[in-house]
């Protein structure tokens, strides 16, 4: 995740899977997660988000993927804590 120009700009989110995700139906379904997971945070303007599928993702929930999520956002702050709304 990087910052960019004065934090005017709405924060942008790019979410990618490789092939060791799994076959697409298991990248697909990791990068839903992901996507999901970055929607329901409140990300800071100016911010250039990437977010990278696991293998692990694919056979986790949004839960667990949204706090891991949350948890990465909140050491580089770039989102408001308080609107965390992440929920099974």
């Amino acid at each position: 995740m990087r910052r960019s120009g004065d934090g005017s700009t709405p924060a942008r989110l790019t979410v990618v899977a490789s092939r060791r995700v799994g076959n697409a139906v298991q990248r697909n379904r990791a990068k839903r997660l992901l996507r999901e997971a970055a929607r329901l945070l409140q990300w800071r303007a100016g911010h250039d988000v990437v977010l990278v599928a696991r293998a692990a993702t694919t056979t986790s929930g949004l839960a667990a993927v949204g706090d891991d999520v949350a948890r990465a956002a909140a050491a580089l702050d770039a989102f408001e804590p308080a609107a965390a709304k992440v929920s099974p």
